[in-house]
């Protein structure tokens, strides 16, 4: 098997459970990942633009940025079109990552540029294994810009580690 990367994601969820979960599973497979959280659509991009209460120094461009779709004040939808629109921003991956399996809202995900649509099931051990995958996939398979080392994080929604 290739050596495993470590790799600095951005998790976009409201949800709590899915969270955790999600932070367990990246984190178990591998430890050297650098996961932050965020609860909601207008953290992700005061995140990427390193806007208080984030910084750069506790919050590192992500390799990758798992997106759920249903999340307060701005939606997913609305945070890849910002995302994907902004030129300082728009060569991070995203990964769409929600409950639902609309064809239109698949469509309108690629359309504004995602690199993937995860559809998040609803029993604990498949959500858990597509997260793995999702993880193998990004440390194992994809090639990836480098960045300079940062220092191993999980920040809540304000910024603080958790």
């Amino acid at each position: 098997m290739s050596k495993v990367k470590a790799i600095t994601i951005l998790l976009a969820e409201d949800n709590e459970d899915h969270a955790e979960l999600m932070l367990d599973v990246l984190n178990e497979f591998n430890v050297g990942n650098i996961v932050n959280h965020v609860r909601n659509g207008e953290e992700v991009l005061q995140y990427l633009r390193n806007e208080p209460p984030f910084d750069q120094v506790d919050c590192p461009e992500p390799d990758l940025i798992l997106l759920d779709i249903k999340m307060p004040r701005l939606d997913g939808i609305e945070v890849l079109e910002v995302i994907k629109s902004d030129e300082a921003l728009r060569h991070l991956p995203v990964v769409m990552m929600t409950t639902s399996t609309t064809d239109e809202e698949i469509k309108k995900a690629y359309k504004l540029g995602a690199n993937s649509y995860i559809t998040k099931p609803l029993q604990f051990e498949e959500f858990a294994e597509k997260v793995k995958q999702l993880n193998l996939y990004w440390v194992l398979t994809s090639e990836l810009p480098s960045h300079p080392p940062a220092e191993s994080s999980q920040t809540g929604g304000n910024g603080e580690r958790q």
